[in-house]
Formats: C-alpha cells, sequence, structure tokens
C-alpha cells in the first residue's frame, strides 16, 4: 500500500493513445475544454480506445512492489480508469455513455467479488501463511491457533514456521503482552480523560454520521410472543405484517426483525425504513439493491460497504459498474421523486429528495486515493490526542483481544485477524467523504451494532478472542438468512429520507404493527412527547399486538449513594484481587489500578441496580404518562417484543429484575468488551382499546 501513489503514476504512464499519444490524465483535461458535441464525440472514441487497452496487461507486467501480485496490479487499473472517466462523465453530463460504451469492458464476474486471496466468498478461517512479496497464499483451512497470541490460525506447524518472521512482530510486540500498560501509566502523567485543557476530537469537526448502530440489534417483530400465542400457527395467521422503522440508522434491527419470523411464515411483509442523513440512507439502499440483485455473491461486499475502510477493486468496480447503471436507467436530470426496483418477489422503492440522490453520485466520483484515505481515518480513529482514551480501553481487554481491536483500529478492514487485506486497496466511498474524510466518531465500533454474547458464540475457525472476525461470520449467517427471506417471501421495501416526525404526512393513510423509532424519544432529539403524538396515528388500531417501540439513552437514574456503595463493594473486593501479583505497584500503577477498578465497578453497579421505579419518575416528568393517555397509548408493563434493559429477561416474573451473570465470561464480553452504558431502556407502548 505504501507505493500506491507510483503505482497510479506509472500505471497512467502505461495508458498512452495511438491516436494522441498523450497520457491518460492529460488527455482527459484536454477533452474537458472542447465544446460538448466534439467532446461527446472524443470522448465515446476514448472509451473505445481505453477498452483496447484494458485488455492488454503486458506493457505494466513489471510493476509491483512488496504489496501487489500482478492480479492486483490490473484491478487497480481498471478501477483507475473506471474513477477517472466515472468523474470526468459526471463533471462534463456525459454519464450515459458510460452505461452505453464502458462499463461492459469493466463488467466484474460476482463469482469474484468476496474477500477470499482468489475473489471467492471467505466462509472459513483460512491458513495465515501468506507471503506478498513472494506472492505465495496458502488456501487451506486454518484449524491450529498460535499457543502465545491466540489470534492467528495456519493449516499446518510448517506453515506457521515459514510465517514466524511476519507474526512474530506481533506475536512478541508490547501490545500482545500480558503486562501491557497504556502509556499514561509507563509516563507517570494525568490522562488525557482527567485533563480540563486538552481539545475534545473525538469526531470530524466538519462533518460526524452515525452510520454504525451503537445499540445491539433488535428484532422488533417477535411474532411468537405476540400474534401467534395461545396456539396459534403460522396458517392461522392471515394478515400481512407492516413494518416501520421511523429513524433506523443502518440495518441491523431490519435484518434482526426479518430473520426472526418463524422459518414456515408465508405472509407479505411491508417495510418502510426511513432515515433523515442521505449518507446513511443511500448506504441502506445499496446494501439492500446489491442483496436484491447477486444473492450471496454480495455477502462479503455488503459487509465490507457496511464496515470496512477500504474494499477489494474488484467490490469498487462493481458497485460502479451496478450503480452507474441505475443512475442512467433509473434517474434522469429531474430526478423523479419515486422509483420501484422488482426482484421477482422483492421490491425496493425510493422515495428520496434529489440531494439524497446527488450524495450517490458524489459517492460514485469519489476518487479519494488510497494514502489520502488512509490519512483521514488515522486522523479520526488514530488522533494522538485521544490516544489516553483509546488506553483505558484496551487495558480492560485480555491480550489476544487487544491484539485483535489494535489491528482493526489501524487497518479498518473486517475481517479475520490474519486473513490477507492488502488486497482491500480501495477506498470505501460509501463512508469516506473527499471533501471532509472519515465521517464517524472515534467511538464508532462495528461490535456496538450487535449482541456481543451472540457474536462470541460464532465458530467457522475464528479464534476465541477474535472478536472482528467472529463478527465477519456472525453476519455472515445474518445475510444468509436475511436473502433466504428476500427470495422466498413477498417483501416491499419503501425507503425514505425525511426527518421522522414529518413522516405522518407521506404515510397518511398506513398502518404498522411494529413501529420503532429508535432514541427519537430522547430528550436531545424530538422527545416523548412529540414521538407519541406523532405516529400514534400510524400504529394499526385494529392489531391488538400493534406497538411502537421507544429508546432512551440520555437519561441518568440517580441511584443513592448507600445504594451504590453497597453493591460495589462486593465488586470491587473480587476485581481488586484479580489484579494482584508477585510485586508491589508503584504509586502511579497503584491509583491508576484503583481508579480502573472502581470505574468497571460503578459500571457493573450501574447494571446489578434496578432503576425501574427511577426511569417510571423519569417517565412522569417528561409528561409520557400524560400525552400516552391523551393519544389513547398505553405504557407496557410487561414487554412482548424486546427487554426492558439490555441483556434483561423476557419471562413475565423477571422483566424488572437486574442483570444476573453467573458466568465471569459473560461479564466480562459485556462490560470490559462491550461499550455500553446499561442506563439504555427500552418502552413498548400500544393502543388503548
Amino acid at each position: 500500500m505504501s507505493n500506491i501513489n507510483q503505482i497510479e503514476e506509472a500505471l497512467f504512464e502505461a495508458l498512452s493513445f495511438a491516436i494522441k499519444d498523450e497520457k491518460f490524465y492529460e488527455y482527459l483535461d484536454k477533452l474537458g475544454s472542447l465544446p460538448h458535441a466534439e467532446k461527446e464525440a472524443k470522448f465515446k472514441e476514448f472509451l473505445d480506445e481505453t477498452a483496447q487497452i484494458y485488455n492488454n496487461t503486458s506493457n505494466i507486467s513489471s510493476i509491483h512492489d512488496d504489496n501487489f501480485t500482478q492480479y492486483q496490479i490490473d484491478d487497480y487499473r481498471k478501477k483507475a480508469i473506471a474513477n477517472s472517466s466515472f468523474s470526468f462523465a459526471m463533471q462534463h453530463n456525459l454519464e450515459h455513455i458510460i452505461s452505453e460504451r464502458f462499463m461492459n469492458y469493466f463488467n466484474v464476474n460476482s463469482k469474484l467479488i468476496g474477500s477470499g486471496v482468489d475473489g471467492k466468498q471467505l466462509k472459513q478461517v483460512t491458513c495465515a501463511n501468506i507471503n506478498i512479496a513472494n506472492r505465495f497464499f496458502c488456501k487451506k483451512i486454518a484449524d491450529k491457533l498460535c499457543s502465545s497470541c491466540h489470534v492467528i490460525s495456519y493449516c499446518s506447524k510448517e506453515c506457521q514456521k515459514m510465517h514466524w518472521k511476519f507474526h512474530k512482530t506481533i506475536c512478541k510486540s508490547d501490545v500482545a503482552s500480558k503486562d501491557w500498560k497504556p502509556d499514561y501509566i509507563n509516563e507517570m502523567r494525568t490522562p488525557a480523560f482527567y485533563s480540563q485543557n486538552l481539545p475534545f476530537v473525538s469526531f470530524n469537526p466538519l462533518i460526524r454520521e452515525y452510520l454504525w448502530g451503537n445499540v445491539p440489534a433488535i428484532d422488533i417483530v417477535n411474532l411468537t410472543l405476540n400474534e401467534l400465542v395461545d396456539g396459534k400457527s403460522c396458517s392461522d395467521y392471515k394478515e400481512p405484517i407492516n413494518l416501520l422503522f421511523a429513524a433506523s440508522g443502518d440495518l441491523n434491527d431490519v435484518i434482526l426483525s426479518v430473520n426472526g419470523l418463524p422459518l414456515n411464515f408465508n405472509q407479505p411483509i411491508n417495510i418502510c425504513i426511513n432515515d433523515y442523513a442521505e449518507r446513511v440512507v443511500i448506504r441502506n439502499f445499496l446494501i439492500l439493491y446489491l442483496l436484491a440483485k447477486l444473492g450471496k455473491d454480495a455477502i462479503d461486499l455488503v459487509i465490507h460497504i457496511w464496515y470496512s475502510s477500504a474494499l477489494t477493486d474488484k467490490q469498487s468496480l462493481k458497485c460502479i459498474e451496478i450503480l452507474s447503471t441505475i443512475l442512467q436507467d433509473k434517474l434522469d436530470s429531474k430526478v423523479k421523486k419515486e422509483y420501484n426496483f422488482e426482484f421477482d418477489k422483492l421490491n425496493i422503492r425510493t422515495h428520496f429528495n434529489s440531494k439524497t440522490w446527488m450524495c450517490l453520485t458524489e459517492m460514485l466520483s469519489n476518487n479519494t486515493d488510497l494514502q489520502t484515505a488512509v490519512d483521514m481515518r488515522n486522523n479520526i480513529m488514530l488522533n494522538p490526542a485521544r490516544e489516553d482514551y483509546r488506553h483505558r480501553y484496551m487495558q480492560r481487554l485480555t491480550p489476544g483481544e487487544r491484539i485483535c481491536f489494535d489491528n482493526f483500529r489501524h487497518h479498518g478492514i473486517l475481517l479475520p485477524y490474519g486473513a490477507m487485506d492488502v488486497h482491500h486497496n480501495s477506498p470505501n466511498r460509501f463512508i469516506i467523504d473527499r471533501m471532509f474524510g472519515w465521517t464517524m466518531a472515534d467511538s464508532s465500533d462495528p461490535l456496538s451494532g450487535w449482541d456481543i454474547l451472540n457474536v462470541s458464540q460464532v465458530k467457522y475457525g475464528t479464534a476465541k478472542e477474535d472478536f472482528y472476525g467472529k463478527l465477519f461470520f456472525y453476519l455472515r449467517e445474518q445475510f444468509e438468512k436475511f436473502i433466504d427471506r428476500l427470495q422466498k417471501l413477498t417483501i416491499n421495501f419503501d425507503l425514505y429520507d425525511d426527518d421522522a416526525l414529518k413522516l405522518g404526512e407521506k404515510l397518511k393513510g398506513k398502518q404498522f404493527d411494529r413501529i420503532h423509532v429508535t432514541n427519537l424519544s430522547d430528550e436531545l432529539y424530538a422527545g416523548i412527547k412529540p414521538t407519541l403524538t406523532k405516529f400514534r396515528p400510524l400504529l394499526n388500531a385494529n392489531n391488538p399486538n400493534a406497538t411502537l417501540i421507544t429508546l432512551f439513552m440520555n437519561w441518568l437514574p440517580s441511584i443513592p449513594e448507600s445504594d451504590k456503595i453497597r453493591i460495589m463493594e462486593s465488586i470491587i473486593m473480587k476485581k481488586a484481587s484479580k489484579y494482584k501479583n508477585n510485586r508491589t505497584p508503584s504509586f502511579f500503577e497503584a491509583s491508576n489500578l484503583a481508579s480502573m477498578v472502581t470505574t468497571k465497578a460503578s459500571t457493573e453497579a450501574t447494571t446489578l441496580y434496578d432503576h425501574t421505579q427511577a426511569f417510571d419518575a423519569y417517565m412522569k416528568k417528561m409528561g409520557a404518562n400524560k400525552t400516552a393517555e391523551k393519544v389513547g397509548l398505553r405504557r407496557r408493563e410487561v414487554h412482548k417484543i424486546v427487554p426492558k434493559r439490555l441483556g434483561a429477561s423476557m419471562q413475565q416474573d423477571k422483566q424488572n429484575n437486574v442483570l444476573s451473570l453467573e458466568d465471569e465470561r459473560d461479564k466480562h464480553l459485556l462490560f470490559d468488551v462491550g461499550s455500553h452504558t446499561f442506563l439504555e431502556r427500552y418502552a413498548e407502548w400500544e393502543v388503548v382499546a
């Protein structure tokens, strides 16, 4: 990756034209200054000539370095041509020519857009013995874990020995050591998170978007506890299901809700998905469209569109190919309000304004080079001013977990640890903005949007502590189920890009069996009173199980100090004993250890405290009860869809109980690896008969 600019320059040097004998980019510059009719004719000639050169790779066979194989150079070349040509076409109103003459030459086999070394879908952890310089890739299944770091796997001892010269730099690094300590301890200084002077740079000041879920996905249908109770089966249920995700964010709740339907369910499903952020909306549309069009061949691609900082060149080309065709076939200069994309039983209808479609064209014309994209991401995710915050989190992890976290922070490619990622050299244009850079806060993490306990159960050869690798295969499982449902059931998706509180006008006359508004009901956003008022008319009054689901993330219960101290005392004693060792720690180490243990104990105390009464008082203070009564809603005392708190029980007599975690491993996953406060509270609202 380090010599990407030299390679790009060499590629452009190789692209000369017999008719003009001019360099690729110089020719485009001159072309742009011509009158439109002449420009269009010359651009057609240019694309035809490019196609001839495209099919001949002999003149760049000598271009390589330690990070590039010949096939990667060929893919990079295709992507460079496609990116530059598409950007030129967008600037000069020549998009139609791209679809007519150009994209046929760059058609990418959808069977080869996976994350495997050979471009196939990655369905199992393969041997980590990879030597890019020698172009050696072991493709065998890995089943032998490194006994030192516990995160990388090989197919044999022979492969492990061959790869040791590369792996030892990580395996024997400070991060992998059991004695690793944050820099602020080693340097005996006050950490930044206790300082009032350092600037808060957790996100890009020019742009901040929420592209990844920050609470575990939920199934908002839960049919078996609602419509299918009292001995009813799917054959007894004859109605379509209508779902509204009013402030969706990403698609994690949508996917889990569809996957949670009984296997023999066969009624139509109508799903409305809305978010006001253009990039979120376009990403959701893109993921649904690719899954519908390419089926299971798209799984690796959509995982990386969703969570990785870079795609493979074939994946990037496939996106350009498909989306430029959409722009050509469906969109005209006026940009209609609604479009319908049909796939057998599946329909995707878009109700976007021109600004959202413009966001897509800007994404496609984004030709940010790899090094610039890496710098943009590192400026947020590895910002030196935030290192103490990262180290505070890393101190809670085991050595193996720390290695994987640090690896994802530095590379940003969601793959099993040790998998080849060097061919992911095309910046993710659906996350990185060419003007503003990395679009998310440094606290963003793919693990936050899924249940860490479920993710940890995934196998496929992943190491026990490689949660990013486990998440990759967990997502593969979820997408495989989701695609099966898309292909078997009649599903209609309607995608909107509106202010959630204004949806009522757009959806007038429609009734929904479930409405999920995420934390729109928080004080920092719309608030509970407007939420109840605006969404009550959209609930299906004829369905006694129709439910409005609200999430509260920013309320702060007041735990009596005596109760908190009582709960924390036993926790601190247990945790303190865990960190004992044979040597006497320095004063600075001891102070930090005490602070860390106390902080963790405080988090657990919050979890182990039943703040039901505090939440009831908060609801009353916010006017929720009176508003609900006024509009004809009632907050359920017994939930039927989602637990009241993260990790809590759905059993009727235990719903208000605190978490009861006997397994220390589960506690570690929730409190140390996880990033949630456990103050998050769900509320379910039903129509008053």
